[in-house]
Formats: C-alpha cells, structure tokens, sequence
C-alpha cells in the first residue's frame, strides 16, 4: 500500500542515493586512468592561450562563414592530434585557441594555413648568394643552372634527391631596384599596410616573366627574376603566406631559409592529398611524410613525372619549399614521401606537417597575433584561491544554518557536503567522456551553486515552520511541508536551469564554463534534495530525540500552551 502523500520510506530514499554514488565512483576507477582528478583548464593548471587574427587580400574584414569554416578545420586537426581540452572559439575576426597543460606549442601550429601546392622548380640558389638588385652581375648571358636538393625528399617509386652542389648564380643585365616596387598611388593611401605588403610582393615574387611560357614563345626575364630573388629575405615574415596566386610564377626561400627557388605555377593542389602520415626514413635518417593522392591527383602526378624525369618539383607548403626532389622516374602509385633534407625530419616535425596536411587547409591566412602563456604555478595559486574561496562559502552557510536551524542545520551541512561528493565524481568522468575541463569560471559557477542549494533547505525549512505555527507536529509537518515545499523548489531549479542554458548557449569562452558548472549543479541539487535532504528529515520527525523542540530548533514556532489534536488531518490548537 503506498504510502500517504508527503509520506515516503527514508531508507529507500537513502539507500538508491547510495548507490548512486558508488555507481559514479566505480565508473571512476574503474574506466579511464584510474585517476580520480578532474581535468582543469588553462587558468587552473596552466598552458597557452593562441589569438589567431585573420588577414585578408583587400585588408577587409574576412566573411563569417570563412572563419566558422576555418575554426572548424582548426578543431579537427586538435581532435586530430588528440589535445585533449583544447578549446577553440571565434571572437569578432579573430579564432583563439586554448590549451591547458604543457601542449601549448603544438597550439602555435594549428593555425598554419597549409596550402600545399606542388610546383616545377625553374632555377634555386642559395640565399646568401643572392645578388642585390642595385649590384647586379656584369655578365649578361642568364646561363643555367644546376639546382641542388636542399630540403629534397624522396618517393618511394623512383624519385630521389640530386646530389648537393653549389649553384651558379642568375646571370643577366642590371635591374634597377625602383623598376621592382610598384609606386604609390594615391588612391591607395586607404589601403592597409597588410594589403598593401601583399600587393608590393605579388607584383615583384609572381610577375609572368619569371618563367617561359607554357607555348615557348615568351622567354624568362632575367632582370625580373634578379630582382625578386634580390626582394626576398628569407629571415622575413612572408607576406605571400595563404596569399600567393597558384597560376603565377614563385619566387620562394626553403624552410631552413637557406634557398631561394624561382618556380612555376602550381600543377598540383594539396587538396589532392587523400592522407598523410609520420614514419621511420626507411632509406636514410630521421622521419618521412608520406602522401597518399585521389584520385585526380593520382593521375596528375604521374603524367607529371613522367613528363619530367630529371626534373626538380618543388612541393610548396605556405609559399614555403619543404622538398625539392629530382624525378629519376616516373611515379604512378599515387604515394610520395617527403623528407626534411639531409638530416630527415625529426619525430614531432614529421607529425606536425602530416597532421596539417591531412586535416585540410585553411580557407584564409592568420598570423599569430598574441600568444599568452600561463605557468603551472600561477595556474595552482588561481585553484588554491578558488578553493578557499568555495571552503569559506561553505563554512559560513554551514554557520549560519547552525545558528538558525540548529539540528536541520546540521542536515544542511550534510546534504551540502554529500552533494559535493556527487560533483567531484561528475567532473571527473565528464573529463574523459566529453573533455570537459574545470576553470575559474566554473569554480565560480560552482560557488554560486552554494547558495543555490542552501536556498532550496531554507525554502523546505520555511515551510515547515509555517505548518508547524499552524500547530501541527514536528512529524505531522514534515509531510504538509514537504509537499507544498518540493513545488517552489522545482519551480526556482528550473528557473535556474534555464537561464543557464540560455546563457550557455549564447556565451563564448569561459563564460560557457561558468552556465555549464551552474545547470550542472542545479540538476544535482534536485537529487540531495529529494533523496537525501527530505528522507532525513523525515528521519529525524520519527525520532524523540531529535524532534525535541530544544535540539531541532523549532520550539519557538509552536503556539505556547493548549494541547494539539488532529481533525479531518489538519492540525488545531485549542487554547489553555
């Protein structure tokens, strides 16, 4: 038979809140690490805070869905490398990426914009060699040259790097240095100074003359190929970055900023690239990256090849030449190998560029604008003071309650307590299925919480006063004013839960952490309330002990005098 309304059985009550936590606590232990530690965000435990700033060839503002389109490429390549509790969220033109923990390098390389395009080289020298516009050589036969493999790699089926030698350097008639720089306009005197570096680099490192045409009936032009290798500083940012035209001529530095090639356009897109992945240089030292194609690219690259045996290709990574191997034959497999020169690519080298590959390019050009590190010692101060600040909290609602409540302060205190048990087992295992880390914000949302729970006792408190003014028992209470209670505690939780929906759903950055720890507390608080408060309260109604009106603290609410009975369940006072 059930029981009346307001009436339950405590030890039912009690017993399925137990095994709710050691439910929670067994997944604990039992999955993951082991370890029973939430995962704490770049305030808490420190690492590095990226702020990618968007630029554009017009200097305007970048449209909307290409950043969204570019913060979604950025989150798959975190989840690609596995940077677990990295957070990436767009911010006006801006894309900012967080990083707990001592992974903050590899946040550095998330925003490269990885346009791989697969060039012919037309002529390398080394760097240092390159003549200034203003002191040309006297000589005017261009000559040719021999280019050497500086960042060479080599493909598994037949291409592999010439041997190092020195390269003669570009011969031809003087150029002058003013005929290389376009000359201000006025009507550019609005435009950026980003646009307007781009616009001086495309005219000089991607002019038509650098190369012979396709027909053969227009020959390179020396001068103009003088003068952009003289423009070139390799040990500059390049401006071309995300920003060079693929059908145009190239002028480029290496990696290493120790060659300067001259290259043709583009024949082949990055976007062809149907994999890539970091191995063991199986032929040499130090790791390789290789390249498998789609398709379409399949059937480029091996007409490519095997149109150019002996020649040089250049594969281009951010106008930038990672590898220049000779074609000793052609290749029709569709997979190449990319090394890092003479000494191979280190381990994290060869991942990085294999993760950036695979994960797609970037549909604009950043720059990395700020990058905020935080130490691990100042993340521990920014915990040790959120959790003094939650103890504090704690003692005065704990206090407070004594002194009002006395014995149902004590209750209060205790739900509060075993609430938090529940929150720390929830935090751990939302760390490992969902990546959910714990910053300030949420510390904070958490300290709000406090009150929130404590609000919910004073609520089912208040009420059962009230009944008890009315004359009724301590025990014949309990029922009246849980009933009537449990309705204004639903209403406030779920008043609560909604604003930090709403505010979750339209927040960015840490704020998110702060809606998220607040609605999670608010469904946590409805469990201790039901199933801990109530049933010891309800405990505490059957007992002489505690129910006396001294120890509960609710003597002073009963009419003085009279005796009380019971009519049609509902309490009266008759007057001595």
């Amino acid at each position: 038979m059930a029981p009346p309304s307001g009436q339950i059985r405590p030890g039912r009550y009690l017993a399925f809140f137990v095994f709710i936590v050691v439910l929670l606590y067994t997944l604990v232990f039992a999955t993951g690490d082991h370890q029973a530690k939430p995962k704490l965000g770049i305030d808490l435990q420190g690492g590095t805070r990226v702020t990618l700033t968007a630029r554009t060839l017009d200097g305007g503002t970048p449209e909307r869905e290409s950043l969204e389109q570019a913060r979604q490429i950025i989150e798959n390549r975190v989840n690609g490398i596995g940077v677990s509790g990295t957070e990436v969220v767009l911010d006006g033109s801006n894309i900012i990426i967080t990083v707990p923990g001592d992974q903050g390098e590899q946040a550095k390389e998330l925003g490269q914009t990885a346009q791989l395009r697969f060039r012919e080289v037309i002529q390398v020298v080394p760097a240092e060699s390159a003549p200034p516009a203003e002191e040309p050589p006297a000589s005017e036969d261009p000559g040719t040259t021999t280019p050497p493999a500086t960042g060479a790699s080599t493909p598994p089926t037949g291409a592999s790097a010439p041997p190092t030698g020195a390269s003669n350097a570009p011969q031809g008639r003087p150029a002058p240095a003013v005929a290389a720089q376009p000359e201000d306009d006025p009507a550019d005197q609005d435009e950026s100074e980003t646009a307007k570096q781009i616009r001086e680099a495309k005219a000089v490192r991607q002019a038509k003359t650098l190369v012979p045409s396709e027909d053969g009936t227009v020959q390179a032009d020396p001068a103009a190929q003088q003068a952009a290798l003289a423009a070139l500083d390799c040990s500059k940012p390049d401006p071309l970055v995300g920003n060079d035209d693929p059908d145009l001529p190239l002028v480029a530095c290496d990696q290493e900023g120790t060659a300067k090639y001259i290259l043709s356009p583009s024949f082949l897109e990055g976007t062809q690239i149907a994999d890539a992945n970091s191995s063991v240089n199986p032929e040499g030292v130090g790791y390789v990256v290789t390249l498998n194609f789609k398709s379409e690219g399949t059937r480029i690259w091996a007409d490519y090849t095997t149109a150019n045996v002996g020649k040089q290709a250049a594969f281009v990574l951010d106008t930038q030449v990672v590898s220049a191997p000779e074609i000793r034959e052609p290749i029709s497999g569709g997979q190449t190998q990319i090394s890092g020169g003479a000494g191979g690519f280190s381990a994290d080298e060869a991942q990085s560029l294999a993760d950036v590959l695979k994960y797609g390019s970037l549909p604009l050009s950043f720059d990395n604008s700020e990058a905020e590190t935080v130490s691990a010692t100042l993340g521990l101060a920014s915990l040790e003071a959120g959790l003094i600040a939650g103890a504090v909290g704690l003692v005065l609602v704990f206090f407070y309650s004594i002194f009002y409540y006395r014995m149902l302060g004590v209750l209060t205190g205790l739900s509060i307590a075993l609430s938090g048990v529940i929150v720390y087992a929830v935090l751990v295992l939302l760390g490992r299925w969902i990546g959910f880390t714990l910053d300030l914000a949420g510390v904070a949302g958490f300290i709000v919480a406090i009150g929130i729970t404590a609000d919910s006792f004073i609520v089912y408190f208040e009420r059962l006063k009230d009944e008890m003014r009315e004359g009724r028992t301590f025990r014949s209470a309990v029922p009246r004013a849980w009933v009537r209670a449990r309705r204004t505690i639903l209403s406030a939780d779920a008043v609560m839960f909604l604003a930090a929906a709403v505010l979750y759903v339209l927040a960015v950055g840490q704020v998110k952490g702060f809606a998220f720890t607040l609605g999670m507390s608010t469904v946590l608080d409805l469990i201790v309330v039901f199933f801990v408060t109530h049933p010891l309260v309800a405990l505490a109604a059957k007992s002489k002990l505690l129910s006396s009106p001294k120890l509960s603290g609710l003597g002073k609410v009963q009419r003085p005098g009279g005796s009380r009975v019971e009519t049609r369940g509902r309490a009266a006072t008759k007057e001595a």
